[in-house]
């Protein structure tokens, strides 16, 4: 979006490299069609469906920086939407599966991608720059939701026709809508050095259900733990994490160790005039902890509807399938947990074949 008349000039010169990018909350309108809380995957995918169109659009993000989190940062087959540039990526075919001091190795049908949450911030961003009806500011916290308006800093009120809550974990919008977490959390270091392929630590006496993930990017790699914190507590989670690295011979030493909620409860996504996507709305999975193919499938059907009411949020029903299978087989193993062994033995022999792994949505 062009800088505004009068704007000074490092507004313009800041709006001229990125477009769509306001830094300060002063020239904002007073009233918007849509307002997105949040500038991940989930907001930004639906405001570039939104791109274009006739309403005007305003993304809120409470960081300076748009991008960087705690993630994996892994893009599986559930993933339709958004193919990244090679230069962006990494793409494997074979994954590894430590299982209880065993290893095993899955070729995949459809290939794993990881990317650094920075350039998939930036990625995204730069789909944007095409659209003028688009304004995007950063380093601004919603304050208050009203019926029909947000407050920002200085007590500023914007209107709104819809409400987006994009805005993570601990979403402002789901608290307004009374709506409960289920947080499950990721720690993670970054790792200088790149491993070969994307590894999966499961050790059934030191972390039940819960995994260590080994994710190589092109300049890193990412080494972490995801857990239910109402299991197992995040001490022995991480004692967890420190000891299968060290069987497994990554030098963790001097990394620094960084930590991340995930809520994976839904709820629904559209109440009234408000919608939630991504982790606000619960989608990420209990199982996994895979949450961006859910972000931006979230975010693009919320845009298709806001587009053409007769939409039905198709995509997300089709992904909510996999969710909901992968949750149901992370309860099953939690309710037998003495068979916890076996049980995880015959989903790595299942996630062998192709047809499974479809099932399953990797």
């Amino acid at each position: 979006m062009p800088a505004r008349r009068g704007a000074p000039d490092f507004l313009r010169v800041r709006a001229a490299m990125y477009n769509v990018i306001l830094m300060s909350t002063d020239y904002l309108r007073e009233s918007y069609d849509v307002i997105i809380v949040g500038a991940g995957p989930a907001g930004l995918k639906c405001a570039e469906r939104l791109g274009g169109s006739s309403y005007r659009v305003l993304v809120i993000e409470r960081k300076d920086v748009i991008g960087p989190k705690v993630c994996a940062g892994g893009l599986t087959g559930l993933n339709r939407l958004l193919e990244v540039h090679i230069e962006k990526a990494l793409s494997f075919r074979t994954q590894e599966v430590v299982l209880n001091g065993r290893r095993y190795y899955v070729d995949l049908k459809n290939s794993l991608q990881t990317i650094d949450r920075q350039d998939l911030g930036n990625f995204q961003l730069g789909l944007l720059r095409r659209f003028e009806n688009l304004t995007i500011v950063t380093g601004t916290d919603v304050k208050e939701i009203g019926g029909s308006h947000i407050t920002i800093k200085r007590d500023k009120k914007i209107s709104f026709g819809f409400l987006v809550g994009a805005d993570g974990a601990n979403s402002l919008v789901r608290k307004h809508l009374g709506l409960r977490n289920k947080i499950y959390i990721g720690v993670h270091y970054y790792i200088p050095a790149v491993v070969e392929r994307p590894v999966w630590l499961l050790d059934t006496e030191l972390l039940g259900t819960s995994y260590v993930w080994i994710f190589p990017h092109r300049t890193f790699t990412s080494a972490g733990v995801f857990f239910n914190p109402r299991r197992i507590s995040a001490e022995k989670a991480i004692s967890a994490l420190n000891t299968l690295l060290d069987e497994y011979g990554i030098d963790y030493k001097g990394a620094k160790l960084e930590g991340a909620p995930v809520n994976c409860l839904y709820r629904g996504v559209k109440f009234g005039n408000i919608f939630l996507a991504g982790d606000a709305a619960g989608f990420a999975s209990a199982a996994t902890g895979e949450g961006i193919p859910y972000a931006l499938t979230s975010g693009e059907d919320v845009a298709r509807h806001l587009l053409d009411n007769s939409y039905d949020f198709d995509n997300i029903k089709r992904i909510l399938k996999h969710k909901r299978r992968q949750e149901r087989i992370l309860s099953a193993f939690d309710t037998f947990r003495a068979y916890q062994p076996l049980l995880f033995r015959i989903l790595v022999s299942l996630m062998k074949r192709p047809a499974f792994q479809e099932y399953f949505g990797v």
